[in-house]
């Protein structure tokens, strides 16, 4: 069975809490019911598979309310949801931007960099659960220093809302923690030695390659001192200041223009007379070498030969 089948947290009927399959008792004694569908779950805790919530399959048909959307990624974020809703020190990771330029004889491009933020740790205050942003429906709404900060947790079957790249709220933090690695790491613990939660708890504090800046109210005053440095270093060209594509990795600029010499003209030779035969009437005459061929008899060329050179 694919990892992605085996759900490793389920609902607690009696407090409406999301729990450890390793904090249950096995089998349908585990309380636990599917978030999605209310159908009961059980805890399959067995000595080869890695442990995990199944839906139960027998006698259940009348609690199931609706179709289940309960998986393996729905779970860890409902109980990340959990988890950082009690308030946990998150580890952010550094945010760093970049402002191509031009420099050098064939102008190549390259790159200035700049630090936004430095990778710090973080409480979230005020925290709203499953809520909206920016027209998006997003996981975590808090602040922090009085600025409102937002977590999108996200996975391959969940991606980031295009709006929550321009906020209608600019004085935010924004950052997406991506649970992808978290399906390797989990099939890869034994039961009883490290629970799930205790696997995800330490995560999203120290894992910070999964965290990444989507938007950050500083960024544009960074870019923007960035490129008024580089607009004042010589010899450095942005992509406002040039008319080649940017997207190109280097390019020629302008050449002055000179006014070609007289003597880089291309020499243009002169036609010469020469005396022309038809071979069809034994008609003769002398014309220009160039264009002089039409026989005025035949009114043809075809059969005409040069039989002299008169005048060069």
């Amino acid at each position: 069975m694919s990892v992605l089948n085996k759900i490793p947290f389920g609902l607690r009927e009696s407090n409406k809490e999301l729990v450890d399959v390793n904090d249950v008792p096995n089998g349908k004694q585990c309380g636990c019911i599917c978030p999605s569908c209310h159908t009961p779950l059980e805890a399959r805790q067995g000595r080869i598979n890695v442990w995990h919530f199944g839906h139960a399959s027998k006698g259940v048909y009348e609690k199931t309310k609706n179709k289940c959307e309960y998986s393996f990624y729905t779970s860890i974020r409902l109980m990340a949801r959990q988890i950082i809703g009690k308030q946990i020190k998150l580890g952010l990771p550094e945010y760093k931007g970049k402002v191509p330029y031009y420099e050098g004889v064939r102008y190549l491009k390259e790159y200035k960099y700049f630090t936004v933020t430095e990778e710090k740790d973080i409480t979230i205050d005020n925290i709203d659960v499953e809520t909206t942003f920016s027209d998006a429906a997003v996981d975590i709404v808090g602040t922090i220093d009085k600025f409102q900060f937002v977590i999108y947790l996200s996975h391959p079957y969940r991606v980031i809302p295009e709006s929550l790249y321009e906020p209608k709220i600019t004085q935010c933090g924004i950052i997406e923690i991506a649970l992808d690695s978290l399906e390797l790491q989990f099939p890869k613990i034994k039961s009883k030695e490290k629970s799930f939660q205790e696997i995800l708890t330490d995560f999203l504090m120290n894992n910070r390659t999964s965290k990444k800046w989507i938007y950050h109210p500083r960024y544009k005053k960074c870019e923007d001192l960035t490129t008024e440095q580089l607009r004042n270093t010589p010899n450095i060209l942005l992509d406002d200041q040039s008319t080649h594509p940017s997207s190109h990795e280097y390019f020629n600029p302008p050449k002055p223009h000179r006014p070609p010499k007289f003597n880089s003209l291309p020499i243009i030779p002169q036609s010469r007379l020469v005396k022309f035969e038809c071979i069809m009437c034994k008609t003769s005459w002398v014309a220009l070498e160039a264009g002089g061929n039409i026989c005025q008899k035949c009114n043809n060329y075809l059969y005409t030969k040069t039989i002299g050179v008169v005048h060069t």
